[in-house]
């Protein structure tokens, strides 16, 4: 079955008619002042609550899961980090005599979330159940009853979890904090010095009961702006005395491109055009970011964005568990990691609408990999091993398009490029394309290899392959599985590379 469809893909990319770059476009070079971007810029965030569901036990690891991160290892040559974390991560409590790994609460059965967890030592088998993975581990802030609680919980975790603890995280969101953890008037000023506090609480027990070096935080893991009440910068947190012992490790702010809220919705078809698979507003959903990271250069702190998605609240069916959702991250990610942000931490959970793939069945929806995966993929590699990979953007000219240059140091080496016009899959006719014209002097090769990320259409949830390659859970559980033509080659003629693009997906062109 998949076979056949992408045979018909291969139709629609040879008799699709479209338009195309009468004139090459120039490449813009590397400068001094362009980031080099790490191979793990692709990265995991998994709900607190439903990280056991991800990870399993050492009785029954999810192997599933387990491919699926290791893909990105056999593609980067470094493992996905993976924070364990999230808005239960402040509901959650540690009760060292607890016998099950987790226990959840919830106040309505189909909630998304549980309204409170508790979770005992069990809990932390399941950080053992996925490969050689670093984890950043959520600690409750919110906590108020006991500090002993806190570094107990934090104790536990530095032991079981050992040399694989890359950081903790003190706190999720805590600009929602007034009228949700505390009193309407608790300030800025009073989370600094709540967090110093137990910062400093944390980092005493931990040093005292576990051997080697204190990993440090990440922080402050502040929500985006516009989705609060209260006008807390990021910008001017360090300014008021926060982490006056600098235990932060690297910077961490989160990133939505909106939020769900059924009553006010609209159509989701039309809305992932509008909002997701549209080139100027990701440029303008990421320019706080950018500059953010720009302001606090001076701290010397890592950037990241350490929970992110497409849209909020556990994003929208038809809008965020659609291919289209795929090529959004695409885009996405190669135009953060071209701003200094150096790692994109997406969220996961169970059943949530927009996880790049659902661990175990939950809510009648069993485990598969969801088309936000294979956008990772994509991204990851066109990165490849290389250690000193940059991106460059080239400007093209509707906001249903993109493309990158991606260099290894200060030579080309590959192109990415994102036709994001929406096509169905349930459209008539022949699949639209676009074909893109690029100088490249210099290279004497006389092809470039392409890789493609395709699917029926924009709308379309599974058949989702780059390179020729499923990863279903159905196939093999995660693991890589040709299902179509690896690759193919254009020409490179007098210095100008060519290559068509249909609407609705994304493309490797390699010239290295």
């Amino acid at each position: 079955m998949l076979s056949s469809n992408l045979k018909l893909l291969g139709s629609a990319l040879l008799l699709g008619q479209g338009l195309c770059d009468s004139t090459p476009r120039s490449i813009p070079a590397v400068t001094q002042h362009t980031p080099i971007v790490p191979n793990d810029l692709q990265a995991f965030s998994i709900e607190f609550s439903f990280f056991t569901d991800y990870a399993g036990n050492k009785s029954h690891p999810n192997e599933f899961s387990k491919n699926l991160l290791a893909n990105f290892k056999k593609i980067t040559g470094v493992q996905p980090i993976v924070r364990v974390g999230g808005t239960s991560q402040d509901h959650s409590y540690y009760d060292p005599d607890q016998e099950e790994n987790i226990k959840l609460i919830f106040a309505n059965p189909d909630d998304d979330q549980p309204e409170t967890v508790y979770y005992g030592p069990a809990f932390f088998e399941s950080y053992a159940t996925l490969g050689p993975v670093r984890f950043f581990h959520g600690l409750n802030m919110n906590q108020n009853s006991s500090i002993q609680r806190l570094q107990e919980a934090a104790i536990e975790a530095c032991t079981m979890i050992g040399p694989q603890l890359e950081l903790f995280e003190l706190g999720n969101e805590w600009n929602f904090a007034p009228d949700r953890y505390r009193a309407a008037n608790y300030s800025m000023l009073d989370y600094v010095h709540e967090w110093n506090k137990k910062a400093a609480a944390v980092t005493h027990a931990v040093q005292t009961s576990c051997p080697g070096k204190f990993p440090g935080f990440m922080a402050p893991s502040f929500a985006p702006p516009e989705f609060t009440e209260t006008d807390w910068a990021g910008e001017d947190v360090f300014k008021l005395g926060y982490d006056p012992h600098n235990l932060t490790k690297e910077l961490s702010f989160h990133n939505y491109m909106g939020e769900n809220n059924p009553a006010t919705n609209p159509p989701a078809s039309w809305d992932l055009q509008r909002r997701l698979m549209n080139h100027t507003n990701i440029q303008q959903n990421l320019a706080a970011q950018a500059e953010r990271a720009k302001a606090l250069e001076y701290l010397g702190h890592t950037y990241t964005i350490g929970e992110l998605n497409s849209i909020a609240k556990q994003g929208i069916i038809g809008e965020t568990d659609v291919f289209g959702d795929a090529l959004w991250l695409v885009d996405f990610s190669f135009w953060a990691a071209a701003h200094s942000i150096k790692r994109l931490h997406f969220h996961q959970g169970l059943n949530y609408r927009y996880a790049s793939w659902q661990p175990i069945t939950g809510k009648g929806q069993p485990p598969r990999t969801r088309p936000p995966y294979y956008g990772q993929i994509m991204v990851a590699s066109a990165l490849g091993h290389s250690n000193n990979a940059r991106i460059v953007n080239i400007p093209l000219d509707t906001e249903t398009e993109s493309a990158y240059a991606i260099y290894n140091g200060a030579r080309l080496s590959k192109l990415a490029i994102v036709n994001m016009q929406a096509f169905n899959q349930t459209s008539t006719g022949s699949r639209p394309s676009k074909e893109y014209k690029f100088s490249v002097p210099g290279h004497n090769r006389t092809t470039a290899k392409v890789e493609r990320l395709i699917a029926p259409g924009s709308d379309a949830t599974d058949r989702v392959t780059f390179a020729g390659v499923s990863y279903d859970h159905d196939l093999a559980q995660g693991r890589p599985i040709v299902v179509g033509p690896r690759e193919e080659t254009v020409r490179v003629e007098n210095g100008v590379l060519a290559v068509r693009v249909p609407d609705s997906s994304a493309v490797v062109v390699s010239l290295a």
